[in-house]
């Protein structure tokens, strides 16, 4: 028997047990953004809770006056960490507060959202 193989005793144990790894609560655990130097770009991190179910992710990024600059659709998305570049179409605004919206869905169902603001200032992730 290789050590993969599970015995009969093994799947006796285990009848009646459920994993869950759909959390009761999904949630936006973090989100963090970081704008490139040119300030025309944004490293954008966000983590979610666990999950087995593919879900559709929208995220958007608002500029001071409220008209949308940046936007991602990521749909049958399967990974609880996100970490893409988001280019911005309007020129930027340096150092004014942008802000930046998630929505998490599943079958047209919202799971969670989130909005966090930002200043639009270049600051190295790495602490350089």
């Amino acid at each position: 028997m290789s050590s993969c193989q599970i015995t009969t005793a093994q799947q006796e144990m285990a009848k009646g047990l459920t994993f869950r790894f759909d959390k009761p609560e999904f949630e936006v655990e973090r989100i963090a953004i970081y704008p490139y130097p040119d300030l025309t770009r944004l490293w954008v991190r966000v983590q979610l809770t666990s999950f087995a179910t593919p879900v559709v992710v929208e995220m958007s990024c608002l500029d001071p006056e409220g008209r949308e600059v940046g936007s991602m659709l990521l749909v049958d998305w399967r990974d609880p960490y996100i970490s893409l570049t988001m280019h911005l179409k309007r020129p930027p605004q340096p150092d004014a507060r942008y802000q930046f919206q998630i929505r998490v869905e599943r079958g047209g169902d919202v799971l969670t959202q989130a909005t966090t603001t930002f200043p639009l200032t270049f600051v190295d992730p790495n602490g350089r």
